[in-house]
């Protein structure tokens, strides 16, 4: 007996279909290695257990009967068809297989036996029970069948994934372009329950398709058999039968990989431009063809003194006031002609703007679609105020080194004039007094005078020369003691008494001796200065005269000439390396425009200062103020003008 109960154990484990059997309480009794395989369970977890352990909840009782009874109530009516019912696996799973049921015996020996064939796995549980028998038998009439061999190559050929699912809702049939893109077999997506689903949103579709409306979803589909996750769009419609009533629906499924891809690269693209729109260094924005703002950044909104969200609607007068309605017709005329407007200069201030008055440069221009449609105004300002700057100061420094050059061509033209003027009469009094020497005849002594004063001449040019470069080089050296001012103005005016000509000189000498410390020699070269161009500039002679007085603690000098005058413009120049002022001619008036330069610094290392008044036409006056060695106070200081002190 054991070994036929071992024998009969062989064959139902090596059967390929799972084989359960159960006695009448509905325990298992016996079950093969292919349940084992299908179920999960183990045989000693089942056996001796209610049957109900192997399926769902939901069908432990159907039409007040267990499963087991009701399937074999319908034994006959089904004529041994199978019947799909959903089976659970020991791990919770639902697997949708076919059930055959049978029975022997009677009373406490009855047997049930149940054979399993699988068919596909359902993930979760459903929430209402289902039997779906399967058709006895193809359909016969030819008109159906072309129809469905004609719905079958319509199917399989569409540019789109479909399938079709019952009103259970179960998938029945679906097409090779879904099965590519969902990525599981075919043999498990039909047959799949879509309720079943974890995805809430396609849930709803499915139920609101068997409540007879279309429905639209969008996400990313994840087969969890496959593990593909996939961008899709699916498009639910409802199925009617002759009679109007739903009989499932159809799923029309989209990849939107592709479309995916390109909405990311336009997000990117969009959320770049967005923050170069932002972060931009110039003013941009966006009004429509009414000419409200629809989009402005920062610095645009910063120019027009408003945020951007005061922008946002508003047409340009309300933002910027008066002058905003040259701006709408600047803008209009862009609408009208399609032409932009480039490139126009304002500044704040013309706008109404608050804030230091800003230069801005504006363009305005057409914004159309690929078809020609406009859509808008784009404005571009750009805040030009560095650049003008910049322009105006590249100009300043452009014209000062054409003035300087200027400057250096005339002080090479007056000194080579100025150093032959001297050379032409020495070399031929030099040629004269050499060809009385040879002769043996009397030799005049006012010819060597007039030569040495000619070659004292060049000696003051190249000394100028000299004591210019070393004032440069910051190398003029002054050996200060204590001076008596008043005898060195003296001593000045005898020495150039031979110089004067048709000049008169008159001298007002202090009240009491005046010292002050310094170097008598550059002192002396600085008041010789000053009267040699009293001479040089007064061409019609008159009255030179000089003034020195104590005012506080320093020491006044000031001379005074009848001459042509300094226009008021060059004053301010007048001590400057190489000046010679513009009304004056260098061949008239000779000089190297270096005399007044080594003459400012001489001052001002004394710790003085020196100053010029004039006018033209009515001459001028040239004042020195230096501290005075011992100060006295017997008389208000003098007041220094600031306009030209230097």
């Amino acid at each position: 007996m054991a070994g036929a109960i071992d024998e009969l154990s062989a064959w139902l484990d090596a059967a390929v279909d799972p084989f359960v059997a159960c006695d009448v309480s509905e325990h298992v009794r016996v079950l093969n290695s292919a349940a084992e395989r299908l179920l999960g369970w183990k045989r000693e977890e089942l056996i001796g257990h209610p049957v109900t352990r192997l399926f769902p909840q939901r069908l432990h009782r159907y039409a007040d009967m267990s499963l087991l009874r009701y399937l074999l109530s319908r034994r006959a009516a089904l004529g041994g068809r199978p019947t799909r019912v959903f089976a659970r696996r020991k791990d919770g799973v639902e697997v949708l297989v076919e059930l055959t049921v049978g029975s022997s015996g009677r009373g406490a020996e009855e047997r049930i036996v149940i054979n399993f064939r699988r068919l596909h796995e359902v993930i979760d549980t459903v929430s209402e029970p289902m039997e779906q028998v399967l058709p006895p038998e193809a359909p016969r009439a030819s008109e159906g069948a072309n129809g469905d061999a004609l719905y079958r190559v319509v199917v399989e050929n569409a540019p789109l994934a479909i399938f079709h699912f019952d009103n259970t809702p179960v998938i029945t049939a679906c097409n090779e372009r879904f099965v590519r893109l969902i990525g599981s077999p075919k043999r498990i997506l039909v047959g799949l329950n879509l309720l079943s689903l974890r995805d809430e949103r396609i849930m709803r579709c499915v139920r609101r398709t068997l409540s007879g409306r279309g429905s639209d979803y969008e996400g990313t589909y994840r087969s969890v058999t496959a593990g593909k996750a996939t961008p899709v769009h699916i498009r639910f419609a409802p199925c009617f039968d002759d009679a109007g009533q739903v009989e499932g629906g159809v799923g029309i499924v989209e990849d939107i990989t592709e479309r995916r891809r390109t909405e990311q690269e336009r997000d990117e693209s969009l959320a770049r431009l967005a923050t170069l729109f932002r972060t931009a260094p110039i003013g941009l924005g966006f009004l429509d063809t009414d000419l409200r703002y629809v989009q402005v950044n920062d610095v645009l909104a910063a120019i027009n003194g408003a945020s951007p969200e005061a922008h946002m609607g508003r047409l340009p007068h309300e933002v910027l006031g008066p002058a905003g309605f040259e701006v709408e017709k600047a803008m209009q005329r862009v609408l009208e002609t399609g032409e932009p407007m480039e490139k126009r200069e304002t500044n704040t201030a013309d706008l109404g703007a608050p804030g230091e008055p800003r230069c801005l440069a504006g363009s305005f221009y057409p914004v159309r679609t690929q078809d020609g449609r406009v859509l808008g105004i784009g404005v571009m300002i750009e805040d030009i105020t560095d650049r003008k700057l910049a322009d105006e100061e590249r100009g300043r420094l452009y014209r000062e080194a054409q003035e300087a050059i200027r400057v250096r061509d005339d002080f090479l033209s007056i000194a080579s004039h100025e150093l032959k003027t001297p050379l032409t009469p020495l070399s031929l009094r030099l040629a004269t007094l050499e060809r009385k020497l040879e002769r043996g005849e009397h030799v005049d002594p006012a010819t060597l005078r007039h030569a040495r004063q000619h070659l004292l001449r060049i000696t003051g040019l190249i000394n100028d020369l000299l004591d210019a470069s070393r004032i440069e080089a910051g190398r003029l050296a002054l050996h200060p003691e204590a001076t008596r001012l008043d005898s060195l103005v003296e001593h000045v005016l005898q020495a150039m008494e031979v110089h004067r000509g048709s000049h008169t000189v008159h001298f007002e000498r202090p009240h009491q001796p005046l010292l002050v410390r310094a170097d008598p020699y550059r002192l002396e070269q600085v008041i010789a200065n000053l009267v040699e161009n009293a001479f040089k500039y007064s061409p019609d002679g008159g009255t030179i005269h000089v003034e020195l007085h104590q005012r506080g603690d320093v020491a006044l000098l000031s001379v005074k000439d009848p001459g042509i005058g300094i226009p008021p413009d060059q004053q301010k120049l007048l001590f400057d390396r190489y000046f010679r002022a513009r009304n004056v001619s260098s061949r008239s008036y000779g000089g190297l425009g270096l005399g007044l330069y080594i003459s400012r610094d001489i001052v001002e290392r004394h710790g003085g200062r020196i100053w010029v008044e004039s006018e033209v036409g009515r001459g001028s006056t040239f004042y020195v103020a230096l501290p005075l060695l011992v100060g006295a106070t017997a008389e208000p200081p003098v007041e220094q003008p600031d306009r030209h002190v230097h």
